[in-house]
């Protein structure tokens, strides 16, 4: 249970950061990567005053896609919205649950994805200090700066992929200095949701476009049993998803077949007959390092 309680810290100028414990550990600064079931909880460390009230807050995306390429290349800002954690208000310490309240919830995958955490705090003489929120912006999303609990739901390409449910899809997401907005949590395209997975499996992927997806996972050859993984291909539609599950009949696909993607929508798992995205011819890709 939380407990509502007032904190004397150190005196001098006020301020507040996050940390965060994981499955009962000391808690550390910095962003918390986890895998799916383990528990976290976030924790106000505040300095230089009493505290007489906290508040905390999820960070969320206030629409589910956006374009960066109309009229020209940009950098289409992310609107957010601070949504209150009433359950939390009170204690300097809160679990952290990625449950989305405006985007739609992913129901395959539930508690997986990315989720932003602020924190204000009131002090006794009425001062208030808070942590980075949806001020906090640039490359179009959210900063560095901006707490992040981020939860994969294994160590496969789909399980680090699933690690971006929560943020919107992006077309044409891009970055600075080599990046990416998918590696920055703010969002990305089809191409770029398949490759931030790759690159958080360890494996050295350049980001690329739907076109360009075969250059990296060349088509299987017909016959071939498909797996969980496979890259699905649309070119008509220049869409690319990763195959979520292959559902009966097993070793082909049909359009009962279950994708992880993002197509002018959050990243989802749905069948391939739900999206608006799909279409016929479809091709299966595979990387060359999963075709052992």
């Amino acid at each position: 249970m939380l407990v509502l309680f007032a904190a004397l810290v150190v005196c001098g100028t006020p301020s507040v950061a996050l940390r965060a414990s994981v499955d009962g550990k000391q808690p550390v600064a910095g962003w918390a990567y986890v895998r799916s079931g383990q528990q976290v909880r976030l924790h106000a460390r505040v300095t230089g005053g009493e505290v007489k009230e906290v508040r905390w807050f999820k960070v969320e995306p206030k629409v589910g896609a956006l374009d960066n390429t109309t009229p020209s290349f940009h950098f289409e800002p992310v609107r957010y919205a601070e949504t209150a954690i009433p359950a939390c208000d009170g204690a300097l310490e809160c679990p952290a649950e990625l449950t989305p309240t405006l985007l739609p919830r992913v129901e395959a995958l539930p508690g997986v994805g990315t989720m932003a955490f602020k924190v204000r705090v009131t002090l006794a003489d009425g001062r208030t200090v808070e942590t980075p929120g949806l001020e906090a912006t640039k490359w179009g999303g959210l900063t560095k700066d901006v707490f992040r609990v981020v939860v994969r739901r294994d160590e496969t390409l789909l399980g680090y992929a699933a690690e971006l449910i929560n943020t919107p899809y992006i077309f044409g997401s891009a970055g600075p200095d080599g990046r990416n907005q998918s590696d920055l949590l703010i969002g990305s395209d089809c191409a770029d949701l398949i490759v931030y997975g790759r690159r958080r499996a360890g494996k050295s992927t350049e980001y690329t476009s739907s076109y360009g997806m075969e250059q990296l996972a060349p088509p299987l050859k017909p016959g071939t049993p498909i797996r969980a993984g496979d890259v699905v291909h649309f070119p008509n539609t220049r869409h690319v998803a990763l195959l979520y599950e292959d559902r009966a009949p097993l070793g082909v696909l049909d359009l009962g077949d279950l994708i992880l993607h993002t197509c002018w929508a959050p990243p989802t798992v749905q069948p391939i007959s739900e999206t608006g995205c799909a279409s016929e011819p479809m091709r299966m890709l595979r990387f060359p390092d999963e075709r052992g």
